[in-house]
């Protein structure tokens, strides 16, 4: 006891005291709502007892797994899986290797090469609102450019946003093209750590440019493709402020995704408890994707 009291008066407590701010901070605004939205989760909390919610006060009674029997029963919570995964669909596969190859293209020696890198990462300093702002206006039924050129060749372009099977592609577009340039200059850091020797070697072997690219690059952006792969999948369950912006989760709840449904439900209807145990799905949801995306890359790596 003698030499733990002794110990503790001889430690340094400088770098602690640094960081007791920041951890009170993490705790008080991460840690314990994270705490509390999982105890509220198993409460029925109605919008008349929300006044009663404090900082270490719970209304409402105490349902057990009500809440989450609710959430699975819900038709629009399954719809809006649904079109979470629909914008996954589209989103992640043409973010990916979009990324990727223009990593490889803009990973040459080549003039101009950082121009381009400028241009092309511009889109992720956006705000999604402004960017949602200009595809809407790119695609306006009545006055969008889209439609404009569609009209020079006497096609009549269609009411995109206000389309049950169109709105969603939209959004994706605009979140892919805002994103790009990101997982790109992700992609060329992975491509300027592969060493030259592999590709001479391959070269002396009689490999042509696809080759190279499909046996060496590829395979040594492994981790690199787990890494944006999971990054992408994050950013898919989390898809809010585009729908938010661009068409409200409309039309007919077609654009209605989960972390838009959360919000309806917590900040539109005050459904705390409902909100909570969503999210805590959606939590779950996000874990095991990413585990079972960590267990195939590394497999295929070996």
């Amino acid at each position: 006891m003698n030499q733990l009291i002794q110990k503790l008066k001889n430690n340094d407590w400088t770098g602690t005291a640094f960081l007791l701010p920041a951890a009170i901070i993490l705790s008080l605004f991460v840690v314990y709502p994270i705490i509390w939205a999982f105890l509220v989760s198993f409460r029925d909390i109605r919008p008349m007892e929300m006044r009663g919610i404090g900082l270490f006060t719970m209304p409402g009674e105490f349902v057990w797994l009500q809440q989450y029997i609710d959430v699975f029963n819900n038709s629009l919570f399954i719809k809006s899986l649904f079109n979470t995964a629909y914008f996954g669909i589209i989103y992640i596969p043409i973010t990916l290797i979009s990324a990727a190859l223009l990593a490889v293209l803009l990973n040459q020696k080549m003039n101009g090469v950082n121009f381009f890198r400028t241009v092309l990462f511009i889109p992720y300093i956006i705000s999604v609102v402004s960017a949602s702002l200009i595809f809407m206006f790119l695609f306006n039924g009545d006055r969008g450019m889209i439609n404009a050129v569609l009209m020079q060749f006497n096609i009549s372009g269609p009411n995109w946003l206000a389309d049950s099977l169109l709105a969603m592609p939209v959004i994706a577009i605009m979140s892919a093209w805002k994103k790009i340039g990101y997982f790109m200059l992700i992609y060329l850091a992975g491509l300027q750590n592969i060493p030259n020797s592999l590709y001479e070697a391959a070269k002396i072997d009689g490999a042509n440019a696809f080759q190279r690219f499909w046996f060496v690059t590829w395979p040594m952006l492994g981790r690199i493709t787990l890494v944006v792969s999971v990054l992408l999948m994050i950013d898919t369950l989390n898809v809010f402020q585009e729908v938010f912006v661009m068409t409200g989760g409309g039309p007919a709840d077609s654009t209605t995704t989960v972390p838009f449904l959360i919000y309806n439900e917590g900040f539109q209807y005050f459904r705390i408890g409902s909100a909570s145990a969503m999210s805590y799905i959606l939590f779950v949801v996000v874990i095991v994707i990413t585990l079972l995306q960590k267990r195939s890359v590394d497999k295929k790596l070996g």
